[in-house]
């Protein structure tokens, strides 16, 4: 009889528990061979948005609590993790962690936790988005509230698709990213445009996809 195929096993999905306590466990959890990672205080949660079946073949997604994404540096540790997966050229690598970083941000802050751009507009306004964000963040459905990033890849394009819990924009449907939804700490749009070779905005505002050449 033969043994079974490593290949196979390398593409069987392998979901693994991050403690949300630091930078370098979470690199530990998202090491290969996993493909999905989740932060353990959403383990009970995440029934739904857990991937059981065969996942596509290039594919990582991270699943964390606003209050993590906010305190750690999620994106480094993700985007690390996709440099040992994928061909990142160290301009792709610039560009991917600066896009990410952004849009991260931009659905902790003004998804999540529903701060007001306009807020952050002087010192005194920084002040009181600071002291509006910590908190928010000692509230539990808060605190707890996730954010999803995924990408997934093939020999020549990137997707990044990152997803708040947040109610989106006001208005609905919107599949490209029109110029005046300017979310992300009053630049967004502009720097995400800038670093990714498209950016959509889908699901009513709640989900940004970056995509990247290879």
């Amino acid at each position: 009889m033969r043994a079974p195929s490593e290949t196979a096993s390398e593409t069987r999905p392998c979901v693994t528990c991050w403690d949300g306590i630091s930078e370098e466990t979470l690199q530990m959890a998202l090491a290969a061979p996993a493909t999905q990672c989740v932060e353990a205080d959403l383990i009970d949660d995440c029934g739904d948005d857990v991937v059981l079946s065969q996942p596509a073949p290039g594919r990582l997604s991270l699943i964390v609590t606003t209050r993590s994404a906010y305190r750690h540096s999620i994106v480094k540790a993700f985007v690390n993790a996709m440099e040992n997966r994928a061909s990142l050229s160290k301009d792709l690598r610039v560009r991917l962690y600066s896009a990410v970083q952004e849009a991260l941000m931009n659905a902790v802050l003004h998804g999540n936790l529903r701060i007001d751009s306009d807020l952050r507009g002087n010192l005194d306004g920084l002040l009181a988005a600071q002291d509006a964000i910590e908190s928010k963040l000692n509230l539990p459905e808060i605190a707890r509230s996730k954010i999803r990033v995924e990408a997934i890849w093939n020999a020549s394009v990137l997707n990044v698709m990152i997803r708040d819990s947040g109610k989106g924009y006001d208005h609905e449907n919107a599949d490209e990213c029109p110029a005046s939804a300017d979310r992300a700490s009053g630049r967004g749009i502009a720097i995400l445009q800038a670093f990714s070779d498209r950016v959509a905005v889908l699901n009513g505002g709640t989900t940004v996809n970056l995509e990247f050449q290879l």
